[in-house]
């Protein structure tokens, strides 16, 4: 096969991939609006899949061998009819402004802060705007900005495409030997255990119990159907859920985000794009004081992580895929693109509910892009990326209380606390990241590529200016992940596209801007990298494990498994390790307690709450003279049927305050002693 058709093959299976999200995102909601059983759902989407895939590949592959693409080759440059470049000084005041938040960034801080975000997003107007005028000007789509005429590239030839499967194989590895342990999955997960038991996809809370309480997240409908998906393939292939979470949606998903940025690369980068594919994924990979590298693969079986890592760089592909791409015998608009995006959406929504704050800015950055190209094409491509997102969040804002938590507003990051969970805090990475967004412009292939850049970056840092979280927080409540708007710019390819800066032939030889982009570069990675198998920003920790596994205390599934396998049943307390691991395991029994941050929100009268808390307490060990009585009369509120304590120091004390409160006949579960109440 040759590399376009290998190119082109494994570019048709990432759309049918997509397409299958779509597809299960659209059976969900009929499964959700009905109740009935997901899993016949499951056999159809499997079907559907497998068809996809096959049509795909042969369609893209067929295409590449007989038509191709046209793309127009690049021309010499094309000066404006003064012989310089137009309005020259927007593009020294970029570079200028450039440089100072890049230096800004160097020293981070809440005072360094407003210099920093204020002089990258300018530069990168300004170096839009200069484009903009000198598409114009010049009437030359391909005219390269700086004046360096340089062909499009060939997509790196057929052992940079190989490179890329054999790093993508290598994250997809990696993704299983690294352990982070998340509070999230406990919510995560047990709709994913839930599924794969029952059948049918739960509209109300079950981790506290079957059904009966209202969902912890806002208390609406679960719009997400990515952990729905992952139950049925559980209850498909006769696995736990969280062996399909752990060791098969993550390693695959993985696999996919490492072609997903790949095919970014090759749509934006001018030159050497195996090195921009490297240096992005280097970046990745040594983000781990940062979300960015947090959310990456050692989260990557949770939607919002699939999301931002393989849905969000194929959709700006296939927006730059919109205006660029036509078949080369047929002079028409080529409308698969904005298909494309209209599936994306769909997929979006049903990989995370931040589709619904995600998807708007997005789309909007596109319309920006559309109205500088004056395509009506790209204006209709952001709105089919839109409807999915849009529709999903009205259903959430109808039917739900909140969005993201019980009081968003005091939840709401500021706009610095935002780029710090983002970015994070180490200030050579930062100046770095600062310096690919702001630059952005200047490093994309000249042409629609630059503008599409240049209004992602753009519209994820203005939305941060003052008054504006508070107005989309107002509007839609959901403060708590505000912060997350960063993630709109593929803020990893354009770091890595410092590694293609051009080479201006005005200056000296043509070689300072790449030399100096090199420079910063490599000198970000070096001084400031923090790999992600031993570092991670805001849970932890985070280890290099010795075989593949669940991401969660081994000891603490081990317990539970006993437990469930020799069948208790019912409401119970275990130590807060246990009570996780029981909500990501079964639901044939119900921890008190699968996470404390979940306590407030599942809607249950107050007494019950309090109740939960004191216990909370008691089986954690920070209360060490609890009264016997409240004690006795939380475990009756709640009805616990069995009380444990683990093989800790604290053990023992606990079990004497479950006797006291009235529960006895102990019974062992491996290093489990567990009582009941007496009769």
């Amino acid at each position: 096969m040759s590399v376009t058709k290998l190119r082109a093959g494994l570019d048709g299976a990432m759309d049918a991939i997509v397409l299958s999200l779509a597809l299960w995102t659209l059976l969900y909601c009929l499964g959700l609006a009905t109740q009935w059983s997901l899993w016949p759902s499951g056999w159809l989407w499997l079907v559907a899949t497998v068809t996809l895939l096959a049509w795909r590949v042969r369609a893209e592959t067929s295409a590449a061998g007989d038509l191709g693409f046209e793309t127009v080759a690049a021309q010499p440059p094309q000066p404006a009819a003064d012989g310089t470049s137009p309005r020259l000084p927007l593009l020294c005041a970029g570079i200028a402004l450039a440089a100072v938040g890049a230096v800004a960034g160097l020293f981070w801080s809440k005072s360094a802060f407003p210099a920093a975000w204020g002089a990258a997003t300018v530069a990168v107007a300004l170096l839009t705007a200069w484009i903009w005028l000198r598409l114009r000007a010049t009437g030359a789509e391909t005219e390269p900005p700086l004046g360096v005429p340089e062909p499009r590239p060939d997509d790196g030839g057929l052992w940079a495409h190989l490179g890329v499967l054999a790093i993508s194989a290598g994250l997809a590895v990696s993704a299983l030997f690294i352990h982070l342990e998340d509070g999230d999955d406990a919510y995560y997960v047990n709709r994913s255990v839930w599924v794969a038991e029952h059948g049918n996809a739960a509209i109300r809370d079950t981790m506290f119990g079957a059904e009966e309480y209202i969902s912890p997240y806002g208390g609406g409908i679960p719009i997400a159907s990515i952990e729905a998906q992952i139950g049925v393939v559980a209850h498909m292939l006769g696995i736990r859920a969280g062996t399909a979470t752990y060791l098969i949606a993550g390693p695959v998903f993985s696999l996919l985000a490492g072609w997903a940025i790949w095919r970014l690369v090759r749509a934006w980068a001018p030159r050497r794009v195996f090195l921009v594919y490297a240096a992005s994924i280097a970046f990745l990979m040594l983000s781990g004081d940062s979300t960015l590298g947090n959310f990456w693969i050692v989260r990557m079986w949770q939607g919002k992580v699939m999301a931002i890592c393989f849905l969000m760089p194929l959709i700006w592909a296939y927006v730059t895929d919109v205006v660029e791409s036509r078949r080369a015998a047929a002079d028409r608009t080529e409308w698969w693109p904005v298909f494309m995006l209209l599936a994306a959406g769909t997929a979006f929504f049903g990989l995370t509910p931040t589709a619904v704050v995600w998807g708007p800015l997005m789309s909007t950055a596109i319309l920006l892009a559309a109205l500088l190209v004056r395509s009506g094409q790209l204006a209709i491509a952001s709105g089919a990326l839109a409807v999915g997102p849009v529709l999903s969040g009205t259903a959430v804002i109808v039917f739900s209380s909140d969005v993201g938590g019980k009081d968003p507003a005091k939840e709401t990051l500021t706009a610095y606390e935002s780029f710090v969970r983002v970015l994070g805090e180490t200030n050579p990475m930062v100046a770095v990241s600062l310096l690919g967004l702001a630059v952005a412009p200047l490093l994309v292939r000249f042409g629609t590529p630059t503008l599409v850049a240049g209004s992602s970056a753009l519209a994820s840092m203005a939305i941060f200016a003052p008054g504006i979280m508070p107005l989309a927080n107002a509007v839609t409540g959901s403060g708590p992940i505000l912060w997350r708007m960063l993630f709109c710019a593929p803020i990893p390819v354009l770091v890595g596209l410092l590694a293609s800066a051009p080479a201006p032939a005005w200056l000296p030889r043509g070689r300072l801007v790449p030399a100096l982009a090199g420079v910063a570069l490599l000198s970000g990675l070096a001084l400031g990298g923090r790999p992600i198998w031993a570092y991670t920003d805001h849970v932890g920790p985070v280890w290099v494990d010795t075989r593949p596994q669940w991401k969660m205390n081994r000891s603490a599934r081990d317990d539970v498994a006993l437990l469930v396998d020799q069948g208790v049943r019912g409401d119970v307390l275990l130590p807060p390790r246990q009570m996780r691991a029981l909500a990501m395991y079964s639901t044939r029994a119900f921890p008190i307690v699968p996470d404390d941050w979940f306590i407030d929100n599942i809607g249950e009268p107050q007494a019950k709450t309090e109740a939960r808390q004191l216990l909370f307490r008691v089986a954690e060990g920070d209360n060490r003279n609890p009264s016997i009585p409240a004690v006795r009369r939380s475990l009756e509120l709640l009805g616990v049927d069995v009380a444990c304590v683990g093989s800790g120091p604290n053990g023992p004390r606990i079990l004497a305050v479950y006797k006291r409160a009235g529960y006895g006949q102990e019974r062992r579960y491996g290093a489990l002693r567990c009582v009941t109440p007496q009769q």
